[in-house]
């Protein structure tokens, strides 16, 4: 049988008796992807709490209350006699935030003033506190245009569409309508690289033998082969579900991938590749398992950070963006984000060349010490 075989038929023996190896495959995934799926399965952000000051006290104000109140984002859940009793609910994490309607909101109309409604949001938490305000802001200019109608009629005033209110609010600049196709489709690939990246570790890092793989080299035959036979089954079972979540968030969520799903398959298994050639040279490098799994740990936990791909780099420091190239989830979730959103297929083979290049190059790096240390 060649090395390969033997690798690969021993390894998948140790996973049959040992429960635990096993789980950190199978139960472990299973467990972090459904909290991801469970986290963002509602998609967007809905019922928001927010606090109201109404100094009008008219059918008017209590049709734009109302109107709040229906509108599926927000949900007003207290009314205040001032601003800074509303302020106080914000700050104690009660609301979101608060709108003010002023006095006179409906008679300003027929007297051809602008009422202004401001709707402030906490700006320490920005998504959910834009999303407030762009929803409170939405159902008042929803229910403006027949309220301007019933408020000039009442005043024997001919309709006049150029009347409207003064909303003023911060308005969402980035959030998408769903955060589940945005975030999930980053988190789980990131959740993966971990998992990949401390099993094989693990794997490799059983055979140390007075913090040498001599031995183990010895008993192989081969090293190269020896080693891919026995990484194999930690590699395969991260493409295996990464395979299961593009799945899942297109046929069962109804999410469409723009691009080739094909490529990403490629990528993410090359990519998975390339972060069990990295762990088995820091085994070999540290001769250490607990030292192994704790730079794994610090690399693979922090990519997601350092990818560029939810917090800009742009104006970040050189070791910053320098740790951000050096780092394969950077490359796998460009080519990735591009073939969600249907980028032209040549454009994959800059980061295809940089994932290859992290199978290459701590491959050979980790062969070249394992071998030194079996000599």
């Amino acid at each position: 049988m060649s090395a390969f075989g033997r690798a690969l038929r021993a390894e998948l023996r140790h996973l049959a008796r040992d429960r635990w190896d096993l789980a950190g495959l199978t139960l472990i995934p299973t467990l972090l992807l459904f909290l991801i799926g469970a986290m963002f399965w509602q998609g967007s952000m809905r019922r928001l709490p927010i606090v109201v000051v109404d100094d009008d006290r008219s059918s008017a104000s209590r049709a734009i209350l109302r109107a709040i109140d229906a509108a599926p984002l927000v949900h007003i859940v207290a009314t205040r006699a001032t601003e800074e009793q509303a302020v106080e609910e914000v700050r104690r994490g009660h609301a979101n935030g608060f709108v003010h309607l002023p006095k006179d909101l409906g008679a300003g109309l027929a007297r051809h003033r602008t009422p202004v409604i401001r709707i402030l949001y906490n700006a320490s938490f920005l998504s959910s506190g834009s999303q407030a305000a762009s929803g409170a802001a939405s159902a008042v200019q929803a229910a403006a245009a027949s309220l301007v109608v019933d408020q000039l009629s009442g005043h024997a005033l001919p309709p006049d569409p150029t009347r409207r209110f003064a909303v003023e609010a911060v308005p969402l600049n980035n959030a998408a309508s769903s955060f589940e196709w945005f975030l999930s489709t980053l988190i789980y690939p990131a959740v993966l690289h971990l998992v990949t990246a401390v099993t094989a570790a693990m794997a490799l890092g059983r055979e140390l033998e007075a913090r040498s793989l001599g031995d183990w080299a010895a008993r192989s035959g081969a090293i190269v082969p020896a080693l891919f036979g026995k990484l194999l089954p930690y590699v395969a079972a991260a493409s295996l579900w990464g395979i299961a979540w593009l799945l899942f968030v297109t046929l069962a969520r109804g999410w469409r991938v723009e691009g080739s799903i094909a490529a990403i398959v490629a990528a993410q298994t090359l990519f998975y590749l390339g972060t069990a050639a990295i762990s088995a040279l820091l085994v070999a490098a540290t001769r250490e398992t607990a030292t192994a799994l704790s730079v794994c740990a610090v690399y693979a936990g922090s990519a997601l950070a350092y990818a560029g791909a939810t917090l800009p780099l742009n104006g970040g420091s050189g070791f910053a963006r320098f740790w951000s190239e050096v780092l394969p989830l950077t490359h796998y979730l460009a080519l990735q984000t591009g073939q969600l959103g249907g980028q032209d297929l040549a454009t994959i083979l800059p980061p295809m060349l940089a994932l290859l290049a992290y199978v290459l190059v701590p491959g050979t790096l980790a062969w070249v010490l394992i071998r030194r240390q079996a000599q």
